[in-house]
């Protein structure tokens, strides 16, 4: 007998009460498809903003509040 386990798998989106959601699957239903592509696109923003606030650092004439708008959306 060949006995499978699935660890759950935190998704990139909660409940409408705020609360985790997780999946329990082998990778390769939709859920997990749809999962993986949320994912990607949030990486890409996040490497997006990474490199706007690196070159907004760069920039001896950076004000302070484009300082905290930047800080404002890496939080």
């Amino acid at each position: 007998m060949t006995v499978t386990t699935h660890s759950a798998r935190l998704l990139p989106w909660s409940t409408p009460e705020g609360k985790p959601c997780y999946l329990s699957s082998d990778g390769n239903g939709y859920l997990a498809r749809v999962a993986d592509n949320i994912e990607s696109v949030q990486l890409g923003m996040a490497d997006d903003l990474l490199r706007d606030v690196a070159e907004l650092l760069d920039d001896g004439k950076a004000t302070a509040d484009q300082l905290r708008f930047a800080l404002s959306c890496m939080s």
